[in-house]
């Protein structure tokens, strides 16, 4: 017990730590959903190449414009180049109608409409080719059923002519989840998982660096592991049921299923914290290397580029990491209502929780063995 509590003083004493843990993820709880509260990209500006120039052609437009995905920035003349597409800095997509489209269709022949755009962001491509597409078929049906209706002389055989297959979208779990509501509460948990990396380094490396004594490894491993995981608690909390609703993302899984989750999740997050932490000797240290650490980990997590997308090896280290498994465990029960194996969870805590106390052990009794040497050299 006066373990506990003396850690717990020097967290108190401790301004860097108490920043850590109690400031940040209120500040940046604040200003990260910012940029992605539209929760989808809307408006992707487009430019057509219209060569067909007719009423058939402009149509078309017409209906690429109302389009909430699709905004028609400019009607050119001719075909796509280059050159004209970089005279407007703004556009994303374009598509071309050719010349003699409305004779082709008129004569029941294939008309191949090329459209493309930058590629640099994968989101606002993906959006704008999705809407084209979808509109590209709406049309596409229009034509058939115009057609077969010419042909069959009544509505009702025209469509079914024309459609003789009907696929419909099925979505699994949570069909109202955005980009929005998956990116975010993800990167919060790794802020939830980084505050925990960080101010565990930077109160270990604090008794180093102050000649504070070590203590005993497994009642300081005892009481960092109560202290940090009560902190890490709070702010999966203070985030799910706080923050995030006040951001329009609305939990709405079942609080007692979060729990489960997150406790395997936190204590995960607090081995590995003490791992990659143990040999930290200065509290600056913590922040040279934790910081840097959360791109990587958010990216191997799978949230900001899939684990399919990945090479094996590295599909499987992140199986082995508290945070991969805890972003995704977190918003399945909280947003998808979809339960996530807890033994992977838990064998990740033991694991890490382990390794951290064998390295407090390691640290501790590399430091006694150079204070002893130490002190022999000074007598």
């Amino acid at each position: 017990m006066n373990t506990f509590l003396q850690e717990c003083a020097w967290i108190y004493r401790h301004k860097g730590v108490l920043t850590i843990l109690m400031a940040v993820p209120i500040v940046y709880s604040m200003f990260y959903p910012l940029p992605y509260e539209q929760a989808v990209v809307n408006e992707v500006p487009t430019i057509i190449w219209d060569n067909e120039n007719s009423d058939t052609s402009r149509d078309w437009i017409f209906q690429i414009d109302a389009s909430p995905k699709l905004d028609v920035i400019a009607v050119l003349p001719g075909e796509p180049n280059q050159a004209e597409f970089e005279q407007f800095p703004d556009a994303q997509f374009f598509a071309h109608f050719p010349a003699n489209s409305s004779v082709k269709l008129a004569h029941q022949q294939q008309v191949d409409i090329p459209f493309g755009g930058k590629t640099d962001n994968f989101l606002v491509y993906s959006t704008a080719a999705g809407a084209f597409a979808s509109l590209v078929q709406q049309i596409n049906t229009d034509i058939r059923l115009k057609t077969f209706y010419q042909v069959e002389g009544n509505a009702i055989s025209a469509i079914m002519s024309a459609s003789p297959i009907s696929a419909n979208i099925s979505k699994l779990y949570n069909e109202e989840a955005s980009y929005y509501q998956y990116l975010v509460p993800a990167v919060f948990v790794m802020i939830v998982h980084q505050i925990l990396v960080m101010a565990m380094g930077m109160h270990w490396g604090y008794r180093f660096e102050m000649n504070r004594p070590v203590g005993d490894p497994l009642k300081v491993w005892a009481s960092h592991l109560i202290l940090y995981s009560l902190q890490g608690w709070a702010l999966i909390i203070f985030f799910f049921r706080v923050i995030l609703p006040h951001q329009g993302i609305v939990f709405n899984g079942d609080p007692t299923a979060l729990l489960n989750v997150s406790l395997p999740f936190i204590l995960g997050a607090v081995g590995f914290g003490m791992v990659v932490t143990a040999a930290f000797k200065e509290q600056e240290t913590a922040l040279i290397w934790c910081i840097p650490l959360s791109v990587p980990l958010l990216m191997i997590s799978g949230i900001s580029w899939p684990n399919l997308a990945m090479q094996d090896w590295i599909s499987y280290l992140s199986q082995w990491l508290p945070s991969t498994w805890g972003v995704n465990a977190l918003i399945d029960v909280a947003y998808v209502d979809h339960q996530p194996s807890l033994l992977i969870g838990w064998r990740n805590a033991i694991i890490w929780l382990s390794l951290g106390l064998l390295a407090r052990y390691w640290v501790v009794e590399r430091w006694q063995q150079s204070a002893n040497t130490t002190a022999v050299e000074a007598n």
